[in-house]
């Protein structure tokens, strides 16, 4: 056992080493930036002239000097897709209190090459600081840091970066552009933080910004305007994100061996997900039907294709939450929208539109039948008083009221499903059961370790001993494993229903084909009958509420059914742009999780005028001491 150990630890240690993990020069404790003062020029051709100077005062004797950190490329907020680059340029290095102003520059980069530090190292190996304090001039000049909207130019910009790892006492930055700067805006505080800076104005037309004692993580992010037209080249520079190949220097050749074995895989896996764990049907018996009473029917292998189901006029009589689930073993925000919905349809709610905000608001609780629309209204009207009135939009940072009415909404749902009968197995939360039991799991969590953990030493021996190429044949198919374990998971977490379970589905399966093919001429309704809202909570559940908002306009028109649902209250149902599809998206968002922060360095097109932060501009970096 201690020889496995000891086998492992030195594994681990190796593959640490493999990766590059050394341990990088930090500054000592105790470092502080006494004074850090930014002085950026905007020319007409839109390069950003930067001048910092930096008094920094040392922790500790012995060190060599300070290193500045400039992000100099990042994914692009308005398109992961793309990313976004900096070119810095023209840097030079001064020190007026006569420390080594020597300095070399060395590139990091992580997230796939995606993210890109340049450091400006700036000392000497060979000499030391004498005493404590040093000023240091850098200055440098930066491509791309503008952004550009119609009615003006703008710098938004993490002036002095988040990764200092010392303690900022005084900041300041002057920012002077052509025919002077138009407003101004800053933060202060880590990334997504919309605390407004100590100071921001503009003087004489320059825009001057200041903050004081930003510790460790902390930053300050400024935002200048420009007039439109005045700068050119204000726009962001996009590249490619580098291919993988092109990353890692692999060739064809050297995928040839390990592709076979990784077809073999995930055809295996694709065969089991097409063929394996299949539901139950009654055997002699047609799709959506059940035996008579008194008739035994025998379970068989369900073979059918869903072009073999017919079509259904009605949904069966069930909530349609539990429909939403049955039909693709999925209960998420959409099964809560279809229900909250549902019950503005039967009175229990009543939707109110005002053009700028969408709210529900409690009408008759009795409407709730189900445990699982108890446990909505109660979540989302605790008091459950008539005419209590809640926001449909996602909730604020840590603020969870929604989700908690959700999660205990699908929670309530799940036993409802779970006491029908329906299932073999269970579809698991988010997804589907894997396993009845624990026993199972546990040999299922044996094979996916050995199969990982064999994996990942060979990678590691093949990186070693043949470079990547070799660590990439061996790695490839052992992730092609990995892969179809987990499709035989997702495929078994979908649950396995029960014959009874399968004819229900099969009734499901044939009304969503009737709402997804049905014309208007064609629609089945009574004199009278609001046939667009009986059937809205399960357009909603079948993600099929645009199109069943378009066939019923056409009866609209008609004048065959009213022009505003009686549930809604607002502007003109069919013409207010917060129709059907609206409704889907709009009220299955306000259950989501809420957002957290952003810990990312910015990056995009963003405005920092409307809904700016810490952290939500370009550039960015830190700094330090060696």
């Amino acid at each position: 056992m201690r020889r496995a150990l000891v086998t492992a630890i030195t594994i681990l240690i190796t593959a640490l080493a493999l990766a590059g993990f050394a341990t990088p020069a930090s500054a000592a404790p105790g470092d502080e930036v006494k004074s850090f003062q930014i002085d950026y020029t905007v020319t007409p051709d839109g390069v950003l002239q930067v001048k910092e100077t930096i008094a920094y005062s040392f922790g500790s004797t012995g060190r060599h000097g300070i290193y500045r950190d400039l992000v100099i490329r990042e994914p692009w907020l308005d398109d992961d897709s793309k990313d976004q680059e900096y070119q810095v340029s023209n840097i030079a290095v001064d020190s007026p209190t006569g420390a080594a102003d020597e300095f070399s520059t060395e590139t990091t980069k992580s997230n796939h090459d995606r993210y890109q530090t340049l450091r400006i190292k700036i000392g000497s190996e060979d000499e030391t600081i004498s005493g404590y304090d040093a000023t240091y001039v850098i200055t440098y000049d930066v491509r791309g840091a503008l952004r550009h909207f119609d009615d003006h130019s703008e710098l938004y910009w993490d002036a002095t970066g988040s990764s200092w790892e010392a303690v900022l006492n005084q900041v300041t930055v002057n920012v002077t552009v052509p025919d002077g700067v138009t407003q101004v805006e800053c933060f202060t505080g880590t990334a997504g933080s919309t605390q407004d800076c100590p100071q921001k104005t503009v003087s004489g037309g320059k825009g001057i910004f200041s903050a004081s004692d930003l510790p460790r993580g902390e930053q300050l992010t400024i935002v200048a305007g420009i007039k439109a037209g005045v700068v050119s080249n204000d726009t962001p520079i996009l590249v490619d994100p580098p291919s993988w190949l092109k990353r890692e220097g692999i060739t064809v050749p050297t995928l040839i061996t390990s592709l076979a074995a990784t077809v073999i895989a995930i055809a295996g896996a694709l065969l089991y997900a097409k063929k394996g764990s299949p539901d139950q049907r009654f055997a002699g018996m047609p799709p959506g039907t059940f035996p008579p009473d008194g008739m035994v029917a025998q379970p068989v292998k369900d073979e059918l294709s869903e072009d073999q189901i017919p079509v259904a006029f009605a949904p069966p009589r069930i909530p349609v939450a539990e429909g939403g689930l049955l039909i693709d073993a999925k209960a998420n925000t959409t099964e809560t929208a279809a229900t909250l919905i549902d019950l503005a349809v039967r009175g229990g709610v009543r939707i109110e539109n005002t053009g700028n905000s969408q709210n529900a608001v409690l009408v008759n609780p009795a409407a709730a039948t189900a445990p699982h629309e108890q446990m909505l209204l109660s979540g989302l009207f605790p008091s459950l008083q008539p005419g209590s009135s809640v926001a449909l939009r996602r909730g604020a940072v840590g603020d969870h009221t929604m989700r908690r009415a959700h999660d205990g909404m699908i929670a309530a749902l799940r036993d409802q499903v779970k006491q029908r009968g329906w299932y073999l197995r269970m579809p698991r939360r988010g997804g589907g059961a894997v396993f009845k039991n624990g026993f199972g799991c546990a040999c299922m969590g044996m094979i996916g370790i050995w199969v990982f953990g064999a994996g990942l030493m060979g990678t590691i021996v093949g990186a070693a001993t043949g470079g990547l190429g070799r660590a990439v044949v061996i790695g490839l198919p052992v992730l092609a494993v990995i892969v179809a374990i987990g499709i035989w998971i997702a495929k078994r977490a979908r649950g396995q229903r029960n014959p009874a379970g399968r004819a229900v589905t099969d009734q499901l399966i044939g009304f969503r084909k009737y709402l997804a093919t049905a014309e208007a001429e064609q629609l089945r309704f009574e004199e009278g009958e609001d046939i667009f809202s009986k059937y809205l909570p399960w357009a909603i559940a079948f993600g099929l509420a645009d199109r069943w908002q378009r066939v019923c306009a056409q009866l609209v028109a008609a004048g065959r059914i009213t022009p505003d649902p009686y549930w809604y209250v607002g502007p003109s149902y069919y013409s207010s742009g917060w129709t059907a599809g609206a409704i889907s998206s709009t009220v299955a968002s306000t259950f989501d999780p809420p957002p957290t922060p952003s810990s990312s360095s910015g990056g995009g097109s963003s405005s920092g005028f409307s809904g700016g932060s810490s952290g939500g501009g370009g550039g960015g970096g830190g700094g330090g001491s060696w």
